[in-house]
């Protein structure tokens, strides 16, 4: 599970903007639902990132499972990427040196109305990192607002994700 809560935000320097964090209170009566919220904008890649240990019972296929809602667009599509960055204990590695491997994405309609939950399925399988079970992974996830495929207007808002794999 990568709730936003648990989201690590980058500092907002060139390429490493981040998305809004934001609490967000159900219209229903109360006890109103509250939950958090990250918020991706239109115009420009944001992003965020989750640190946790690859459980033992990951065996191969990774692939991120997107939650998020539109905040006014009930046409057009938005581009999600995703990628891994993998660290076995025992490699030559520097982890303060690390990156990501290739981002990969998908693109999806968002759903007619407004607030309506919607998924983004993201094959890790070429973004993986060579990750194993028991590794420290770093898992990205970014909405690219200025690629030329992302055409739904407004803030995408983000609910959760997961990452499910084939076990072991």
């Amino acid at each position: 599970m990568l709730p936003p809560g648990a989201a690590v935000l980058p500092d907002g320097t060139a390429s490493n903007l981040a998305p809004a964090l934001q609490r967000r209170k159900s219209s229903g009566s109360a006890p109103a639902i509250y939950m958090l919220e990250l918020w991706f904008d239109a115009s420009t890649e944001e992003w965020a990132t989750w640190a946790f240990r690859m459980p033992a019972d990951y065996a191969s296929g990774p692939t991120l499972k997107i939650q998020y809602k539109a905040a006014s667009a009930t046409t057009g599509d938005v581009v999600w990427a995703g990628s891994l960055a993998a660290v076995t204990d025992g490699d030559a590695t520097d982890v303060d040196a690390k990156v990501f491997a290739a981002a990969q994405t998908a693109t999806v309609t968002v759903p007619g109305t407004a607030g309506y939950l919607d998924e983004a399925s993201i094959s890790l399988t070429t973004a993986a990192d060579s990750v194993a079970a028991g590794d420290f992974v770093v898992v990205r996830i970014a909405r690219q607002g200025a690629a030329g495929g992302d055409t739904a207007t407004g803030d995408m808002e983000f609910v959760g994700a997961a990452i499910t794999y084939t076990t072991a």
